[in-house]
């Protein structure tokens, strides 16, 4: 899943370095909270809006991130987690 225009979503001209990696602008990714229940963390959910190289990205909500940290949203989830985004999800 992904949205319409990922440039709406960020706040510098960011350079992409990278095209062939698991993700692509404009995905919509969430970050699993750390398990460790000292911490206290909620899923994030974030917009890809830079690709440095195969192994790490940008999103618009929390920042760089290793591919090996995210993984693509699902819908309930946006809804759960970040509904604002649902009216710039692009559909195929």
């Amino acid at each position: 899943m992904k949205v319409k225009d990922h440039l709406k979503f960020r706040r510098f001209d960011y350079i992409s370095t990278a095209n062939l990696t698991p993700y692509s602008l404009g995905d919509i990714v969430i970050k699993d909270p750390n398990p460790d229940p000292e911490y206290e963390e909620k899923p994030e959910i974030g917009v890809v809006i830079q690709i440095h190289n195969w192994y790490e990205l940008r999103t618009d909500m929390f920042g760089n991130a290793s591919i090996s940290e995210i993984r693509l949203a699902t819908m309930s989830e946006v809804i759960l987690y970040r509904k604002d985004l649902i009216m710039d999800i692009a559909i195929n």
